[in-house]
């Protein structure tokens, strides 16, 4: 009866507003769901369960009518219908969604729609998101994995390619996409050879518009100070003696993206009932999402000070970092976790 109520309070009787121009509702919901079905042995990877309300299930052709309430399961296969207007909600496989009225309606198609349309939803992706990185970011094993899984992909999700033979040196894919007009540590993998890196910033047109001599693999620009226009395409690479050299990665200044990321959450009730690390973790997660990789990164990195014991941050951060090709930050992040 306890799992019961702490169930009815996390589910509360609120339809959802899906808004797919915008593709942001609520965002946190769906894991707080899901994490109590796991507590309380609800969740079915083939069985939809009734969150609220109540409706008829017919598990055959001809049979007699199921009521089914919530707590309890139907299978795909059948049909179901609700009491004249009233309305059910249902959770399935991480998808919560609602049905109306008497109409009779077969289980699989109505799940089918409900997973397609959150999956096109942020709720949906956000949720995914989140589920896979903590699958993968659960050992340092599953870290090792998922990054030669994901860099191995020749569009590599978010920004992570391949890299071409002819590139020896790797530069960091958290300096590439929306940069912050601040200073930004540019970082790269160090390679075999002498002498110092030369650092280099191109146009959109390949034209060279500033070229330092670095000693160390990480050179920190103020780009406030570069006269750079804001929302141009610009690039970097790094270069060692005539031949050693790093792919050319792209980027531009948008000193508002990060703020337009918390104004869009600023809308979103579930943002304002989350606590301060499930909000964070809403931005970092949006950030990601617009190629605002390096405010990503600095945002779970303030989370990771912030309550170094999260395992659930401390999963998230190292699947981005395997994501953004810093294997080896992301295994250092779990082999260090506090016991």
């Amino acid at each position: 009866m306890q799992g019961q109520r702490l169930l009815n309070r996390a589910i509360q009787n609120k339809k959802p507003q899906l808004n797919i121009e915008t593709n942001k509702i609520m965002r946190i919901i769906a894991f707080s769901i899901f994490c109590l079905f796991l507590q309380f042995g609800l969740a079915a990877q083939n069985e939809v369960t009734v969150l609220s309300g109540k409706l008829f299930y017919y598990p055959q052709p001809g049979s007699n009518p199921i009521l089914k309430y919530p707590g309890t399961q139907l299978e795909l296969k059948g049909k179901f219908r609700c009491k004249g207007p009233e309305s059910a909600k249902l959770f399935y496989n991480g998808y919560y969604f609602w049905v109306t009225g008497s109409k009779l309606r077969n289980v699989q198609d109505v799940v089918d729609a409900a997973v397609r349309t959150n999956e096109m939803s942020f709720t949906g992706r956000f949720f995914n998101f989140l589920t896979e990185s903590v699958k993968e970011g659960e050992n340092t094993e599953n870290v090792k994995k998922y990054h030669r899984k994901y860099m191995n992909k020749s569009a590599g999700g978010v920004k992570g390619a391949v890299p071409k033979p002819e590139f020896e040196i790797s530069p960091l894919f958290i300096n590439s996409g929306k940069l912050p007009p601040a200073n930004v540590i540019f970082k790269w993998r160090n390679t075999s050879g002498e002498g110092p890196y030369t650092f280099h910033l191109f146009t959109e047109e390949d034209k060279m518009i500033a070229e330092l001599i670095v000693r160390d693999t990480a050179i920190t620009l103020d780009l406030d100070q570069l006269a750079l226009n804001l929302d141009e395409d610009y690039s970097w690479n790094v270069t060692r003696g005539d031949s050693t050299k790093s792919e050319a990665l792209d980027f531009k200044i948008c000193p508002n993206s990060v703020e337009e990321q918390q104004a869009e959450l600023s809308y979103e009730t579930a943002f304002h009932k989350a606590d301060f690390t499930e909000q964070q973790l809403m931005l970092a997660y949006m950030l990601e999402e617009e190629d605002c990789f390096y405010a990503a990164n600095s945002t779970y990195a303030r989370l990771i000070a912030y309550n170094a014991n999260n395992a659930l941050v401390r999963k998230m951060y190292a699947s981005f970092l395997a994501r953004m090709d810093m294997l080896p930050e992301a295994t250092s992040l779990l082999s260090n976790a506090p016991k």
